[in-house]
């Protein structure tokens, strides 16, 4: 027998509060050293009761988050023993979470902070990745002429670092070696002379952090060809003349073969230009050596110039330079010292008349001779003037 088949519906009614999660962002990368300590804000809002809770995805055994920390009924900030890594976990009275001792195997992950505002759920996520100092290595005492391999590693767990090999800040072609949780970058080149004493820079860049190591670069060559510094036709006494050398080891340089003693220098030697040479063509051999792998390396340069004397300062244009000196002044003081003669001379005239009042008095040939001495000074006066601005104009 065929029974009908009937349909049965089942009605239930849920009620779900409402709540609007607001996240300020998707999430936040960081980044810290394996063993140190990191610190995350929850710079959310809050209300004047403040609920607020850490949890993270990292310690969970579960789909749900564990929770690390909720401020209600909790005055001291006491992070929840029930997390397994709350022997490292601490919050401030800011609800700031610090981490200490993280460690790369159990601490990378998601960090969540949570503020509970009525209806309204405001979140701040965190990923958090964890990696070691960078290492750069390689061989870098080289000989001119050798291959060498430089690497930059660092081993990290979570999201993996950029890096590159830098030199003058300028990018050098290297390439990429990544392996399960180790980011390696490998740099191979022909060292020549030019590589002597660069620094290769790695840069990591992770999270908003940059990290770094260094390498210099130590390769020995023989001495390439002296220069010499300055190249002119001509020289004067008192010039010098240097001669310098490239080479590691720094080669000895010496100067010769004309000289009556050898000079030598590290690297350079110079001589200054003799007042006897003025007149002659002078010839300078400049010898360079240095060592490399017991064999001696030997460069030279010749250098040939010739001696005139120091030219002299044009007295022409110098006397048009001289400043021109005023005969006001020399003349204004001569006149004064007459003044002064004849006031004296009248003043001696009066006592002697006060003392002598019968005494006739002399003519005034005296007071006469200062007036006529006067107009004499006055004319000298202006004649020694002249006669100095004609002498400044001739010196």
């Amino acid at each position: 027998m065929d029974y009908p088949m009937r349909s049965v519906f089942l009605a239930f009614t849920i009620a779900i509060p409402s709540l609007l999660i607001e996240a300020n962002e998707s999430q936040i990368e960081r980044f810290a050293i394996h063993g140190k300590t990191i610190r995350l804000r929850c710079d959310l809002r809050v209300s004047e009761d403040p609920e607020v809770e850490w949890v993270d995805l990292v310690h969970s055994s579960t789909q749900d988050p564990a929770k690390i920390f909720h401020s209600r009924n909790n005055p001291r900030f006491g992070v929840l023993d029930a997390h397994p890594n709350s022997e490292n976990f601490h919050v401030s009275h800011d609800f700031t979470l610090t981490i200490s001792n993280l460690n790369m195997d159990t601490d990378v992950g998601e960090y969540s902070c949570r503020s509970r505002i009525g209806d309204t759920l405001l979140e701040r996520h965190y990923y958090l990745t964890i990696g070691e100092h960078p290492e750069c290595s390689g061989r870098t005492n080289l000989r001119s002429g050798e291959q060498t391999s430089l690497s930059c590693e660092m081993g990290f767990s979570g999201k993996g670092p950029d890096l590159e090999w830098l030199e003058d800040d300028e990018t050098v072609d290297s390439t990429d070696e990544y392996d399960i949780r180790l980011a390696k970058k490998v740099v191979r080149l022909d060292a020549t002379h030019r590589h002597d004493g660069v620094d290769l820079q790695c840069r990591i860049s992770i999270a908003g952090v940059v990290l770094k190591c260094n390498l210099t670069l130590n390769v020995t060559y023989g001495v390439h060809h002296p220069k010499f510094h300055p190249v002119k036709e001509t020289l004067e006494p008192g010039d010098e003349v240097k001669c310098t050398a490239k080479g590691n080891p720094t080669p000895r340089v010496t100067l010769g073969p004309d000289f009556p003693r050898s000079l030598e220098g590290v690297g350079w030697a110079a001589l200054i230009v003799e007042e006897s040479w003025v007149g002659q063509q002078i010839l300078i051999e400049c010898v360079a050596v240095n060592v490399v792998d017991d064999f001696e390396h030997v460069k030279s340069q010749n250098f040939s110039f010739g001696v005139v004397a120091q030219r002299k300062l044009d007295h022409h244009h110098h006397h048009h330079q001289q400043p021109q000196h005023s005969t006001e002044p020399i003349v204004n003081a001569m006149d004064e010292h007459v003044r002064h003669s004849a006031a004296e001379d009248q003043q001696m005239e009066e006592k002697i008349h006060k003392e002598n009042p019968d005494a006739k008095p002399k003519p005034n040939v005296k007071s006469v001779k200062s007036n006529n001495s006067k107009g004499n000074l006055t004319t000298f006066s202006a004649l020694v003037a002249f006669l100095g601005v004609i002498a400044a104009l001739l010196v």
